[in-house]
């Protein structure tokens, strides 16, 4: 019987190896279009190539590399430093771009998007995601998340919109060009500009340092029909020292409305305005 070991270790080395196989990246040549199923594909720094598609592999591309559109159904995709592509879609997988990488929209179901410091994109689309950037980057268009919470930090522009459903938003030295609009989550802006309205219905606001609203600040009414559950308590609205609204505080519902006594703002309605002079009320 002793000859049989020989065989079968012969034949579990050679269904590992096939396993590897499976396994392996595939690595494009210049120009060439990627279309595979489970395999994840590395494109080599400096190298451009076409259309990459895959099922559940994940894409890498390295320093410099460059491609056309991507997408994955539950594979990440990340754009190392200096890298761009197309259009990014995936189903379930994350988008990372390295510092100074770029690409065109990215669309995710729920993967999360990390954006490095000098990233640029023209415009992201998320289910449940996060949005998480590093400082300088650039968002040619709008960010639209569902419960994704969206952070970005100095320098950053997003040039449309941030609209969240429950997601947070929280920026420090940023310029929203347009509007953001949450339905329950927590807006905390920290030396930042917004070049139209800040609406939510349920979140609380925070204007801290020298941030600026140009349009209206908005606790809107909640958009429900027949029986409505929320929460009871009364939304927070805070405007801290250096901090300004250039249109119309319109309270819809109970809230709290604390202006410091040095901000400025101008007309109000639907509530009460409570100074206060420290820090924080």
């Amino acid at each position: 019987m002793s000859p049989a070991l020989p065989r079968l270790t012969l034949s579990c080395t050679a269904l590992l190896f096939a396993g590897a196989a499976l396994a392996a990246d595939v690595i494009p040549a210049a120009g060439e279009n990627i279309d595979t199923s489970s395999k994840s594909v590395r494109v080599p720094a400096g190298i451009a190539v076409g259309v990459i598609d895959t099922a559940s592999g994940d894409v890498l591309l390295e320093s410099g590399a460059i491609s056309r559109n991507i997408d994955t159904g539950s594979g990440g995709v990340e754009l190392a430093s200096g890298a761009s592509a197309g259009r990014i879609d995936t189903g379930s997988g994350g988008v990372r771009l390295g510092a100074d990488a770029q690409c065109g929209v990215i669309d995710t179901g729920s993967g999360g998007v990390h954006l490095g410091n000098g990233a640029k994109t023209e415009a992201i689309d998320t289910g449940s995601g996060g949005v998480y950037g590093g400082e300088r980057v650039v968002v040619d268009g709008d960010i639209d998340t569902g419960s994704g919470s969206v952070r970005l930090d100095a320098g950053s522009i997003v040039r449309g919109k941030i609209d969240t459903g429950s997601g947070e938003v929280d920026l420090t030295g940023v310029t929203v060009e347009r509007g953001i609009d949450t339905g329950s989550g927590h807006v905390t802006l920290v030396d930042s500009r917004v070049g139209r309205d800040v609406v939510s219905t349920n979140g609380e606001i925070r204007l801290e340092g020298a941030s600026a609203v140009a349009g209206d600040l908005v606790i809107r009414k909640s958009r429900c029909w027949g029986w409505c559950w929320s929460d009871d308590k009364a939304t927070r609205v805070v405007i801290g020292a250096g901090a300004s609204v250039g249109g119309e505080i319109r309270i819809e519902h109970e809230a709290e409305l604390w202006v410091h006594e040095q901000a400025r703002i101008g007309r109000v309605s639907g509530a009460e305005v409570r100074r206060f002079s420290g820090e924080r009320p």
